[in-house]
């Protein structure tokens, strides 16, 4: 109980701390949609640990949930007070941080299927490859995602191929380390223990149990 107080209370104060940031940025810099949208998503999107939990969909590890918080707030703070443009490895240790916390959602997603669906069963020596693949493509969609916003609303969010290349390269770093950590994970931890623990709602397990 204290775990969930607490994890929301981070959820809490990040969102309003991005919250400020936005209203800052707007007041003190002549800031375009796109800084101040993102200011506005992030700071939403930092809520969404504690709305699952309150709506009792899930409840996310609070390492994890530090861990988005982290992702999400280096983000929104690099767009709104340019620190992409300012600072030179911003966005390699932005990328990075969003590689991890994306390839451990993708990890513990796989745990659940696994858990879940009985025709699926993850081992402990796949499961690794598994969550590095899932890792890089959603990298590589993100990029492709990045180009297509740049070319329909004239934004700068791929500043060069160089910076396309290496954002996939801190996919790659992010995917293999917690590759590396779901192997080492699975050899002490049981996954079934894991997947209670995040409660998840009775109608999205009776979903998955139903595909088998």
């Amino acid at each position: 109980m204290k775990t969930d107080l607490l994890s929301d209370a981070v959820c809490i104060v990040a969102a309003a701390i991005l919250l400020i940031m936005t209203a800052m940025s707007i007041l003190e810099a002549e800031r375009a949609s796109y800084e101040v949208n993102t200011g506005l998503f992030c700071a939403v999107m930092c809520l969404v640990p504690m709305i699952f939990r309150r709506l009792k969909i899930m409840s996310l590890p609070f390492a994890l949930v530090i861990i988005i918080e982290i992702a999400i707030f280096l983000h929104a703070y690099g767009v709104l007070l340019m620190r992409y443009d300012d600072v030179k490895v911003w966005d390699t240790v932005t990328h990075s941080v969003s590689s991890v916390t994306v390839s451990l959602c993708s990890f513990y997603a796989l745990m659940s299927v696994s858990t879940f669906d009985p025709r699926i069963k993850i081992s402990r020596r796949v499961m690794p490859i598994f969550v590095f693949m899932v890792a890089v493509a959603f990298g590589a969609y993100w990029e492709s995602f990045e180009f297509a916003v740049d070319e329909l609303f004239g934004t700068n969010m791929q500043y060069s191929p160089w910076d396309t290349f290496r954002d996939l390269s801190c996919d790659i770093f992010g995917a293999l380390v917690v590759s590396i950590y779901s192997y080492i994970y699975l050899g002490y931890k049981n996954e079934k223990d894991f997947v209670e623990s995040l409660r998840i709602h009775p109608f999205l397990t009776r979903v998955a149990k139903s595909r088998g």
